[in-house]
């Protein structure tokens, strides 16, 4: 069974992300909420109103964020076959902050459709226009030369979109496309899980490897998922 349609692959190959909803059930997005700010509690956070907690990875609560097989064949639509997951992390906005200028997170000379890593993006609480939810330029991982006009990176761009949609939704974006968060206008933090995912010949990866999990914590994962959790 194909677990992407074809509209799906087109819009994850020309506009580089894909909102895939009603991944996380309800509880499971409170489980993670729940424990995400037990964490956060115990965690010193000094990044400029982002609530940032990493090794997630350690936690089977945040399985949810990532491991379900539509999330992965929309990985493996960008990547291909040969990737792994890198790093799985929080990434909240506090209410008042979440400005950033457009960017991508590959910084070296790509080859054209050969992409290097993508997030999966995973809505804590409901992803709005008003508190913070990621832009994106759709396409601009193609057609670069969209980010490097006259146009200010830290104001709206005028072929933006917000990744807005229910807690519970996973976004899985290409790190090529232009992207960024937004501020946050609410009274409430934006809340997420990102989930990096990066192809096994990724000059970053190659110069920095990742170390493999425990052995305690690849054993509550399919062998099939471990491949995708070890070097």
């Amino acid at each position: 069974m194909d677990l992407l349609t074809a509209s799906e692959r087109q819009h994850l190959d020309d506009d580089g992300y894909l909102a895939l909803e009603g991944i996380v059930p309800p509880h499971r997005v409170q489980a993670m909420r729940d424990r995400l700010q037990e964490l956060l509690a115990i965690t010193e956070q000094d990044h400029c109103g982002t609530l940032i907690v990493a090794g997630l990875l350690a936690e089977e609560v945040f399985d949810a964020a990532w491991l379900h097989p539509r999330v992965l064949a929309a990985v493996r639509q960008v990547l291909g076959d040969g990737f792994r997951l890198t790093g799985v992390a929080s990434r909240g906005i506090q209410p008042g902050y979440g400005q950033q200028a457009l960017h991508v997170d590959w910084g070296g000379q790509g080859v054209p459709g050969v992409w290097y890593g993508c997030h999966a993006i995973c809505a804590l609480v409901d992803f709005t226009r008003d508190n913070g939810a990621t832009r994106v330029v759709p396409g601009s991982h193609r057609n670069p030369w969209i980010l490097k006009s006259r146009h200010d990176p830290r104001k709206p761009h005028p072929a933006q979109r917000q990744l807005t949609g229910a807690a519970g939704t996973i976004f899985v974006l290409n790190i090529h496309c232009g992207h960024s968060a937004v501020h946050n206008a609410t009274n409430e933090p934006r809340l997420a899980i990102f989930t990096s995912f990066t192809r096994r010949d990724s000059p970053l990866l190659l110069a920095n490897p990742v170390p493999d999990p425990s052995p305690k914590m690849l054993a509550r994962f399919s062998a099939e998922v471990q491949a995708l959790l070890k070097g």
